[in-house]
């Protein structure tokens, strides 16, 4: 629930790729920050924005990318229908298959960059957070860990939280947040005490370790708890960083203090993303599920990546997953929209699939350079992308 008055307060330079999806009907947008100097594959976290805000207003204000990708982490930065997640609330004014969008954007992002699929992990501010705790109950076959930063649990009448595995989670919220309250609920979810009773159950939690976080910064008028609850038999733990007199921020980011006016208090005795990540890279999903679980996870839609490398030459690979069996044909066209080669007309098995194009045509002959469109048909699904070819 970021006002929108940070979009107007922020100037950054940033860095990172925008792409889009077509999931349930809908284009959806994302922006991925991928660390330049990776050479292995990359942990990634998902970064959700809160109610009113964007991707990029969420990119900027967390400042995860400041953090993340000097460990060689990526981040990607979805986009939420109007601006707000589908968890359930009155307030959210969503129907979107928000889940399915979330769950096709791992498989997207992990065909478009080199990503460690056995360190998958979620978080979100204020509505995201919302949506961290959506994920924690309906996506944990996908992601590792859990966190939110001012967001709270709703648990939905219809809901049921998937307790076949431990779900490792952290949450961060000041006591002072006057959009969503640390001691009460105005909106039917469990605000955080309870959201600690629920999941110290679902992960057998019977200890608590309480620490006080050391006072850096008297000046910022706020203190810091942390709360560990766990299991002596179990790696998972439910961490919960109490920030006392904090707002609705994300805390020890510099822009949080430029809204201080509107949300309150922030902490420096504490990096949001420090925590986060600390806490994220403690866990794999093969902690909790088999790899052969991981490994068989079928796409849940159909999706066609970007090409790669782009631009290209001579040779770039063009990606896409099918969630069922079926015929499909890729073909590639110049800007006058002529034919130039068709890749494939076959029926081929659900599964993720790529074919390579190596800048020829249907009689092999090397094209010119310039801009081509590859169109990929699938029943009544038609995808489209753009690639450059150089000389």
């Amino acid at each position: 629930m970021i006002n929108r008055i940070i979009l107007s307060l922020i100037v950054a330079t940033l860095c990172y790729a925008q792409s889009t999806l077509t999931h349930d009907g809908l284009t959806r947008e994302y922006y991925v920050s991928y660390p330049d100097s990776a050479t292995d594959p990359c942990p990634l976290i998902i970064n959700m924005h809160g109610y009113s805000s964007d991707a990029l207003d969420q990119q900027s204000y967390s400042e995860m990318d400041d953090v993340a990708l000097n460990q060689n982490i990526a981040v990607v930065y979805p986009m939420g229908i109007d601006s707000a997640w589908n968890v359930g609330t009155y307030w959210d004014f969503s129907d979107a298959d928000d889940i399915g969008f979330i769950s096709v954007l791992i498989d997207s992002v992990s065909g478009d960059y080199d990503i460690d699929l056995d360190r998958v992990y979620a978080c979100g501010m204020s509505n995201g957070g919302y949506m961290a705790y959506e994920l924690a109950c309906e996506l944990s076959d996908k992601i590792a860990a859990f966190g939110s930063v001012t967001g709270n649990f709703m648990l939905n009448a219809n809901q049921t939280c998937d307790d076949s595995r431990e779900i490792p989670f952290i949450h961060i919220h000041g006591t002072y947040d006057l959009i969503v309250p640390y001691s009460n609920s105005w909106d039917g979810s469990m605000f955080v005490g309870e959201s600690i009773v629920y999941w110290r159950d679902i992960n057998n939690l019977d200890s608590v370790l309480v620490e006080s976080i050391p006072d850096i910064d008297p000046a910022d008028n706020t203190t810091v708890e942390k709360y560990t609850y766990y299991n002596t038999t179990s790696s998972t733990q439910f961490v919960h960083f109490k920030v006392i007199g904090g707002g609705h921020q994300w805390f020890g980011s510099t822009v949080a203090d430029w809204v201080i006016p509107w949300l309150g208090y922030n902490n420096h005795d504490i990096n949001a993303n420090e925590e986060l990540i600390d806490f994220f890279l403690n866990y794999r999903l093969s902690d909790f599920l088999s790899m052969d679980e991981i490994a068989n996870d079928l796409p849940h839609d159909y999706i066609l990546h970007q090409n790669f490398p782009n631009p290209f030459n001579p040779i770039t690979t063009i990606r896409y997953d099918l969630p069922e069996a079926g015929w499909i044909n890729i073909t590639i066209y110049d800007m006058l929209g002529r034919e130039v080669k068709k890749l494939v007309s076959s029926k081929q098995v659900s599964g993720k699939h790529e074919i390579m194009w190596n800048g020829t045509n249907d009689l092999s002959q090397s094209v010119s350079a310039g801009v081509y469109l590859y169109k990929v048909i699938v029943g009544n699904d038609v995808q489209t992308g753009k690639m450059v070819l150089l000389k």
